[in-house]
């Protein structure tokens, strides 16, 4: 009786710990854990970083959404499917935090109508840059 118990328990737990209880192993966007090399002003600056779907071998059936938001003046970002990239020549110097955004929507030449298996369509990430004076 008590093994039932125990069993019970802990299954009312690990179904409802977590909102969609299909994802148990999170398929989900993510963007890499990345430091950010010290730039400076004048100086031509480049860093690009790849997009993910954590626990999904089939990232490249998604498309990928990305903003970016705390870019110093002078600097941009350009996407390239899965890559964005940050660049341009900084204008001012200072300890910026960059936060990118990333929306998915897919997966695109689902052939098997397998049924979409992302707990989480969008995820966010900031990023500390420092930029120094040249």
């Amino acid at each position: 009786m008590k093994k039932r118990l125990l069993i019970l328990i802990l299954l009312s737990i690990f179904i409802f710990s977590c909102e969609d209880p299909f994802c148990i192993i999170p398929v989900e966007p993510e963007l890499p854990n990345k430091e950010f090399p010290i730039g400076s002003t004048e100086n031509y600056y480049y860093v690009d970083l790849t997009a993910e779907i954590n626990n999904e071998p089939r990232d490249d059936d998604y498309r990928y959404f990305f903003d970016v938001r705390g870019l110093p003046e002078g600097m941009n970002f350009f996407v390239n499917y899965r890559t964005i990239s940050l660049e341009g020549t900084p204008e001012e110097t200072g300890i910026f935090k960059i936060t990118i955004f990333l929306d998915v929507d897919g997966p695109f030449g689902n052939f098997n109508n397998d049924p979409n298996t992302l707990c989480n369509f969008s995820t966010s990430k900031t990023y500390t840059l420092i930029i120094e004076e040249n």
